[in-house]
């Protein structure tokens, strides 16, 4: 590491390396590690969200597709934002999707306005 440029060149070409190729070879082992790196830190990432998303599912997520759309509709009586789009998919026939429905409910139990098991707070 103390080596100057120079010195490092020089001692490189004693070892009869072309100080180009190590160079190439250096910054390929380093761009193999750094991907790897970021490899392992993605799935690591992927795995924590994972553990969250099961975690942040709740008694309401449990509950009967009914029951859920029971809260929802509560709440739709009080948000005329809410009212409307479940208005509007009704009227487009498509309804909507659970996994809507279960991100709204998610969203109502992250923001206190229901407990776990979709009772008003």
């Amino acid at each position: 590491m103390r080596l100057s440029d120079t010195e490092l060149l020089a001692e490189i070409e004693a070892e009869g390396l072309d100080p180009q190729k190590e160079a190439v070879r250096l910054r390929a082992m380093v761009a193999v590690a750094t991907a790897q790196s970021g490899k392992t830190r993605l799935v690591a990432a992927r795995a924590e969200i994972d553990r969250s998303a099961m975690s942040a599912r709740t008694n309401i997520h449990r509950l009967p597709l009914r029951d859920r759309a029971a809260v929802l509709a509560r709440f739709a009586n009080d948000d005329a934002k809410l009212k409307s789009r479940l208005t509007m998919a009704a009227r487009n026939g498509d309804g909507i999707t659970e996994q809507e429905m279960d991100s709204i409910l998610a969203d109502l139990r992250e923001l206190g306005a229901i407990d776990e098991d979709g009772n008003p707070i």
